[in-house]
């Protein structure tokens, strides 16, 4: 399908949207050229990424390899591989198949699917510090919101077992984790997610959240769903899904983009080799702004945003894996002027 023939199905599929709503230009999606891009190595099987940003002026992009077995850190600002993090293995420190990743604080959290569990690292050390006592099913993405800074956070995970259904195991989970000074306890404090109407979750995988709406964004790819369920952070679906009509092939990457408290953006891509496309929404009113492509940037997992200046990046900066093999990065700055969207100022 070309870009031509995408923009017009999705043009009228937006209006089956309230009001009809059409883009700044609703015959093409805008095109940003990528700042940097990492070294491919398509054996790493690439999915997810998180920003660090350390007291001592660290700017690390941290990625999941998942048939590595590792995590590949990076210079946020120029690409270059500084280190890698972990080994293969089922002990404190090690992974299988590592997929979500978050970043809060000091504090780097995994998921990983063939371990069933959520470990802990502190930074910028690499340590293991926290692990969940109970396994999962084929725990996959993952979201932290801080409660209180370095000490405790509320953490979500999705889990994509068992067959949809009635009797289906609830597909998120969520844990307590409170930091004593060495290591997380964590605590399972509840299972959820519909298994009925609008806001059952078939086959989830990303999730996102904001804490200001209170907001937690669970994609669901299933092949008659493609959409974004909003649920509450006590896990209560809201009534709202975005996405619908307009992701044509599988939500994929979710991330915010936060110019203040209140406002901002919701990055949310469609995954495809040919025609891969992010969408943004706008934060408050979770309306569809404008959709992107990347000059270079095909077959997009997970994504990123930094929404503080740092380095050669002015507003921030959005990252994207590029096709299992390696990571893409966008100026916010370019992208902003290119798609005629905000920017946060320093």
């Amino acid at each position: 399908m070309s870009t031509s023939v995408r923009a017009i199905i999705s043009a009228l599929l937006l209006c089956v949207l309230p009001a009809c709503w059409q883009p700044a230009e609703p015959e093409r999606a805008c095109v940003v050229s990528e700042y940097f891009m990492t070294d491919r190595d398509v054996l790493l099987n690439v999915d997810s990424v998180a920003v660090w940003h350390g007291a001592e002026g660290q700017h690390w992009l941290i990625a999941t390899a998942k048939t590595g077995n590792t995590l590949p850190v990076y210079d946020a600002t120029t690409g270059q591989l500084l280190k890698t993090i972990g080994s293969s293995g089922d002990q404190p420190g090690q992974l299988q198949r590592p997929n979500g990743i978050a970043v809060q604080d000091n504090f780097l959290f995994i998921v990983e699917r063939d371990n069933k569990r959520l470990q802990i690292f502190n930074l910028p050390d690499g340590q293991s510090i926290g692990i969940t006592d109970e396994r999962m099913g084929l725990p996959y993405g993952l979201a932290v919101v801080t409660v209180v800074p370095g000490q405790r956070y509320m953490i979500y995970v999705t889990d994509n077992a068992g067959e949809h259904g009635g009797k289906e195991p609830k597909k998120v989970h969520q844990y307590d984790a409170i930091y004593d000074g060495q290591i997380f306890n964590l605590r399972l404090i509840r299972s959820f997610g519909d298994t009925t109407g609008d806001g059952a979750l078939w086959k989830v995988e990303s999730i996102a959240a904001d804490p200001y709406y209170n907001r937690l964004f669970v994609a669901d790819e299933h092949k008659e769903r493609k959409n974004v369920k909003i649920y509450t952070l006590d896990g209560k679906f809201t009534g709202k899904t975005i996405g619908n009509g307009l992701i044509l092939y599988e939500p994929e990457g979710i991330a915010l983009y936060e110019l203040n408290d209140q406002e901002g953006y919701v990055i949310l891509t469609d995954q495809d080799r040919q025609e891969n496309t992010f969408w943004i929404f706008d934060r408050v009113t979770l309306k569809p702004i404008r959709s992107f492509i990347g000059n270079k940037t095909r077959n997009t997992d997970g994504i990123a945003t930094s929404n503080q200046g740092f380095g050669p990046f002015v507003s921030g900066a959005l990252y994207a894996v590029h096709d299992d093999g390696n990571i893409h990065a966008y100026d916010w700055h370019t992208l902003a002027k290119s798609c005629h969207l905000e920017e946060k100022r320093p």
